[in-house]
């Protein structure tokens, strides 16, 4: 057999393989409800969750190399922390639960994440969870899969989240590692948390109550006494930073409110347009395939001798130019489709751009980023602790730009 005619039945058949792919698969919407604990636990035994600004998982070169739209991701970096969050809150396991960028603030348990993947049919996550003694609980990638009915308005709620599973999921998990846990265990990360957060005001007084280990694990030394006055003070100043914690939920739940709509029709549309996507590709490349095999064919019947063999192979060398140039055919209208995505993704960005916060405190005014803000927060409390402690002079009215 020569090697035309070899390659000629491998074509044929990589062709009819590709040609055989086009089966369609049904995907369940169901999930795991979320699990609850089976006894009430008592506040001081709850731990406080803060959940980090996920990363995106890409950056400028890759998202162009990878096909993926930047300003959706980093919206989206934002938007799934939020559902976490409102997951975890529902379930009543937990203290409170913010959304927290940075890690700006001490929390008992930290939630950090990473997106690996998110089309609209197919949302991956990487999460890795940490308490505050720097003891990981767990780094665990999460997938799941929306079915089309997903993005039917006729039979889905208006208000259900395609990949409500995913967060569940999470949830159980977090669970799971709670009910680990000792009661001795949480008192101590509960009081490594506020000895963490002492120590940013007053280094002097708390610096010695904890060490850290070179695996960057945190022990307590020592404890202060209970009516320490400086602790008493420290107290004071972190339920003023709950108060502005408090306030960033506002901000991000009215970010979650504004992005809702238009970040449900670009998924929405982003699902039809992966799968037509795929199925482009298949096409083409089976068109592709199917049409070197043609030309192939037509070469070699123009080898032989017979003069209606050679009229074959003519026609097999046109019919096969022809779908070659089908196969390139679809693959531009796969561009279209994939501009279509680049638009959409634009439009959200534009859509979803953060307003600046005003954060009057009856002495300052807040202005900038979320991030800027929070370093002007800490800031202020840094001078207010001072002051109090006979440090610093009162501030004055001011606006911090």
């Amino acid at each position: 057999m020569s090697t035309a005619t070899r390659l000629l039945i491998s074509l044929m058949i990589a062709t009819g393989l590709l040609t055989g792919c086009g089966s369609t698969t049904i995907k369940s919407t169901q999930h795991n409800p979320i699990v609850h604990n089976a006894q009430p636990v008592a506040e001081q035994d709850l731990l406080d969750v803060g959940v980090d600004i996920f990363k995106p998982g890409v950056d400028q070169t890759s998202a162009e190399k990878e096909g993926v739209y930047l300003q959706v991701r980093n919206a989206e970096a934002r938007y799934f922390p939020a559902q976490i969050v409102e997951t975890l809150q529902n379930s009543g396991n937990w203290g409170v639960v913010r959304l927290i960028p940075g890690r700006q603030s001490e929390m008992d348990v930290w939630v950090d994440g990473q997106i690996l993947q998110s089309d609209g049919e197919q949302l991956q996550l990487q999460i890795t969870v940490q308490d505050s003694t720097g003891k990981t609980w767990y780094t665990k990638n999460y997938k799941g899969i929306a079915s089309k009915y997903a993005y039917d308005n006729s039979i889905r709620s208006r208000n259900e989240e395609p990949f409500q599973g995913v967060y569940n999921d999470i949830a159980n998990d977090l669970l799971v590692w709670f009910q680990k846990l000792k009661p001795t265990d949480i008192a101590n990360i509960r009081t490594i948390t506020e000895l963490k957060f002492a120590r940013q005001f007053a280094p002097d007084a708390f610096n010695d109550h904890i060490e850290v280990s070179s695996k960057g694990i945190y022990t307590i030394k020592r404890l202060p006494a209970a009516n320490d006055p400086t602790l008493a003070r420290i107290h004071k100043i972190r339920e003023r930073d709950h108060m502005f914690v408090d306030t960033l939920q506002d901000f991000y739940g009215s970010f979650e409110k504004t992005m809702d709509q238009p970040y449900r029709e670009w998924r929405r549309m982003s699902y039809e347009e992966t799968i037509a996507l795929r199925q482009l590709q298949n096409e083409s490349a089976a068109r592709l395939i199917g049409g070197v095999a043609a030309v192939v064919g037509g070469i070699l019947a123009q080898g032989a001798n017979s003069s209606v063999i050679n009229t074959a192979g003519i026609v097999g060398i046109g019919a096969g130019a022809y779908a070659v140039k089908q196969g390139l055919d679809k693959r531009e209208e796969a561009k279209i489709h994939v501009q279509a995505l680049e638009e959409l993704g634009t439009s959200l960005n534009a859509e979803l751009e953060p307003t600046t916060i005003e954060l009057d405190n009856n002495t300052v005014t807040l202005s900038g980023t979320v991030n800027q803000q929070y370093d002007q927060w800490r800031a202020i409390l840094k001078n207010i602790y001072m002051t109090e402690t006979g440090q610093a002079q009162p501030a004055t009215n001011k606006t911090i730009d």
